[in-house]
């Protein structure tokens, strides 16, 4: 009985691909979409087209700044630090996009809604690395790959 549940997880998996996503389970994912393929070890977005909510904001019009990232209540109570290193392609409105982030999963949803709400230079390629320490203290450094 496992091996049929088990096929059927797959089988889940393998669709979401097709609809251009990446799926994740347990820190495998399965890459769909976008000229990628394949299997990797890690979190990767986008996952079911991920760059909705930088579609939905304003342009930037020149402007430029980033948001920081909220320390989640959680990880700041057990003064939990962590680093998520983000790369993404910044669309000609300032907006990002093709967000892909890897490290500590506890900062993931806090990291990438900074990075959708900021305004960034047109165009520019964008390889960051965001470090939450303390419990309360959040910086941005310029990472190169």
């Amino acid at each position: 009985m496992q091996s049929a549940k088990g096929c059927a997880l797959a089988a889940l998996l393998l669709a979401g691909c097709s609809s251009g996503g990446s799926v994740g389970i347990g820190g495998i994912g399965i890459g769909g979409g976008g000229g990628s393929s394949g299997v990797g070890v890690g979190l990767s977005f986008p996952v079911g087209g991920s760059t909705a909510l930088s579609d939905s904001m304003p342009d930037c019009d020149g402007d430029l700044y980033r948001i920081t990232p909220r320390y989640p209540q959680q990880a700041a109570a057990q003064q939990f630090s962590g680093r998520v290193t983000v790369s993404f392609n910044v669309k000609l409105n300032g907006r990002a996009a093709d967000y892909e982030a890897a490290g500590d999963k506890a900062f993931f949803e806090e990291t990438k809604r900074a990075v959708m709400r900021s305004c960034w230079p047109a165009g520019v390629r964008q390889n960051l690395l965001v470090s939450f320490s303390n419990g309360n203290a959040v910086s941005w450094t310029e990472n190169s790959l």
